[in-house]
């Protein structure tokens, strides 16, 4: 009988009878529920990921020890157990329909005249808010549960996806249907919203789901040599993964940008406050502007901001603000005519595959590059351009002599996206991979690399001690990332390494000044010069030191992750793959590798001579635990005279705040520099406390060198 149940919980808790269990677990599924809504929709974390697990793992053991307990808005059902065998069509009940795209102010103001001549009398304003670069998704909720979600198909139909977008935290699994922790919105709204949902059990939001540029990073590490061609299609990729589990891995984000169901809401704007209200996250880039002339202004801002947002975007989305304007000004084809997509400039061009060649990497990993022949993409030109491995080169069909697309992409790194084999000659010819390392001569393994499904082919120099390899290595080691050493760039190391006077990393701090003198070019003034900045970089964080090691899968935020939880280096030498597995954010991957490289005897050695060498590591406890920022949330904007961005974030996060890139009613500090742009104005309008860069360096004190 459920009242006379009882059960020993693994975590060490007392007996507990049914009717207790029940209790608790109610009381957990409430806070774990309101803390998701506190950290995705007001930007104020509570308390730390670690502490949210927690809580998730004590429920998740009242419920195995009670399965009766489970309901289907648990936070623990957010992972499915059984992979899917196939996607289920699913038909819209209100077609989702795309954007019309324009490119220039006079293409969007030609729009604004159309939709005028159809509403002479109405009167609007503009909102205007980021075009993300991600994929269009609707969620359908019945008494506040979520129960399906699909993609947008042709409009019409789309693919049943739910398994996939419940693992994903930014959407809720069950809505804020009782309005809790909405007193910082206004009371009238939230009132009129009350009343809307008192008349409707089934609510339809759209959204789209995307991967940060972090994200995508991250995921392009544990794979370096099966690389993602951009965040849309590994989030693309990843919601169409038929294992729920795989997509769980891929730390997916989800931003709510339509409230299909009429809850009363007037503006488009007040969408966006409904769907916060609800429990969605909603991006704060958003801008209600009277005219054309502020959404020109606001494209140009975010054009020249956007590689700076944590997201690839590539528009801004322009949007008659007034609900019933809107629908009035109806559909045409497949979009509204009361919205378009205010595109950025087109970045591509075409231009021809000269060769291709290999490059060695530090890890020995081959990379097939094309030689192209120079062509201005964006502004920049642009003869380079990496093809990952060989399965890129058999899915793009490429061979030597190929006229190809190029783009830049996120606006950045050359990549060929299409080969235009209509203008093929006949004189093109096939690439093969070399069965030997073409720097040294050794031979090359081929393996599979895979998740799940196979995801490329990694080609391997066999030869540790391949020239290439080791110069590479050494010039990793001395990056900004990792030891930065001024002074000590790629000509400079090779000379060194040409002459023997090093032979790894660990050489670089027992040089001298006349050692240097010697060699061609450095005169007795820029010796000393070099050994002062060896002399002053002996020390670093165990952050820079773990990632200056390059080991295979971590980057600088893995190293991060690394130090936060082992804080001091012999305890990371010593760990387990299981102790580094649960690390939040580490994978089995890269905890193989990171504890396969501190039991390699090559690499103990290594690690001993760095730091016989004098090599110090600042251990730091806690991250700035009780720091004249703690627990503050902080938006940096503008050019700062003292700190770099980077700077600027490390300095906040070692006193103890938290680095925010939008401005919102839960920022606590605003520091700005020159050329704030708009999160100025939102910060003055929001009333947030504002910092100028002495108010701030008082606060945290110089940057680090």
């Amino acid at each position: 009988m459920p009242g006379v149940a009882t059960a020993i919980l693994d975590n060490g808790m007392a007996e507990m009878t049914f009717t207790q269990a029940q209790q608790r677990a109610a009381a957990l599924r409430r806070e774990i529920n309101a803390l998701r809504y506190r950290y995705h929709v007001l930007d104020d974390p509570a308390v730390t990921d670690e502490v949210y697990d927690s809580l998730t793992a004590e429920l998740r053991t009242l419920e195995a020890k009670f399965p009766q307990l489970v309901t289907p808005d648990s936070p623990t059902q957010r992972i499915g157990g059984k992979p899917l065998d196939k996607f289920h069509p699913v038909v819209h009940a209100v077609r989702m329909l795309s954007l019309n795209d324009e490119f220039s102010p006079d293409e969007v103001s030609a729009w604004e005249q159309r939709i005028k001549k159809l509403a002479p009398a109405a009167r609007w304003d503009y909102i205007c808010e980021l075009k993300f670069d991600g994929l269009a998704t609707s969620l359908v909720y019945k008494d506040g549960m979520l129960v399906t979600g699909a993609t947008r198909g042709d409009g019409k139909t789309g693919e049943d996806i739910t398994a996939n977008l419940k693992t994903i935290r930014a959407i809720p699994l069950r809505l804020n249907l009782e309005l809790t922790h909405t007193d910082k919105f206004p009371a009238a709204l939230v009132s009129r919203l009350r009343q809307g949902l008192a008349k409707t059990g089934r609510i339809e939001v759209r959204g789209e789901a995307l991967m940060s540029k972090a994200a995508f990073a991250r995921l392009n590490q544990a794979h370096p040599d099966a690389t993602f061609a951009n965040p849309r299609n590994a989030a693309a990729g990843s919601l169409r993964q038929l294992d729920p589990k795989i997509t769980a891995t891929r730390q997916l984000s989800w931003y709510a940008y339509s409230l299909v169901t009429d809850l009363g809401q007037r503006t488009h704007e007040e969408e966006h406050l409904f769907c916060a209200m609800l429990g969605f996250q909603v991006h704060g880039e958003l801008r209600v502007v009277p005219d054309l002339q502020g959404v020109f202004a606001l494209h140009e801002e975010i054009r020249r901001s956007r590689e700076r947002l944590p997201f690839e975007v590539d528009g801004v989305v322009v949007q008659v603000n007034e609900v019933d304007v809107f629908r009035r000004l109806g559909v045409v084809g497949k979009a509204p005519r009361g919205a378009v997509a205010f595109k950025f400039a087109a970045r591509k061009a075409t231009t021809v595959v000269e060769d291709i060649v290999i490059q060695v990497g530090r890890t020995g990993a081959l990379t097939p590059v094309a030689n192209l022949r120079p062509v201005n993409v964006g502004g920049v030109t642009i003869s380079r351009s990496t093809l990952h491995n060989v399965d890129e080169i058999e899915r793009l069909g490429l061979k030597i002599g190929d006229t190809v697309v190029v783009q830049r992409a996120g606006d950045v790194i050359p990549q060929i996206v299409e080969v235009l084999t209509k203008l093929r000659s006949g004189r093109e010819r096939a690439f093969k991979m070399p069965e030997k390392c073409p720097n040294c001569g050794s031979p090359v393994t081929r393996q599979r690399i895979a998740e799940g499904a196979t995801l490329g082919t990694r080609f391997t120099c066999t030869n540790r001690r391949c020239t290439t390899q080791q110069l590479r290595t050494l010039r990793h080691f001395t990056s900004k990332t990792a030891f930065d050493i001024e002074g000590l760039g790629p000509k400079i190391l090779t000379k060194l390494f040409s002459e023997g006077l090093i032979a790894d990393a660990s050489d670089i701090f027992k040089l001298t000044a006349g050692d240097l003198a010697v060699l061609p070019g450095l005169g007795e003034k820029s010796a000393a010069n070099l050994i002062t900045s060896i002399e002053n970089h002996r020390t670093v964080s165990l952050a820079r030191f773990i990632y200056s090691l390059g080991i295979l899968h971590v980057g600088e935020q893995t190293a991060l992750d690394l130090a936060k939880n082992f804080y001091r280096l012999s305890r990371l030498r010593q760990a387990s793959v299981d102790a580094i597995d649960a690390v939040p954010n580490i994978g089995t991957t890269v905890a193989q590798s990171v504890a396969a490289y501190f039991r390699d005897r090559a690499n103990q050695r290594f690690v001993d001579k760095l730091l016989a060498a004098g090599v110090k590591i600042a251990h730091e406890a806690s991250a700035g635990s009780g720091g004249a920022l703690a627990g503050k949330k902080v938006v940096v904007t503008g050019t700062l005279q003292r700190f770099s961005r980077a700077q600027a974030k490390a300095a906040i996060r070692k006193a103890g705040g938290r680095t925010v890139e939008s401005v919102s009613g839960a920022t606590d500090f605003v520091v700005g520099g020159e050329k704030p742009g708009s999160k100025m104005d939102d910060a003055r309008r929001l009333g947030v406390k504002i910092l100028t860069e002495d108010e701030f360096t008082a606060l945290v004190g110089p940057p680090a060198l």
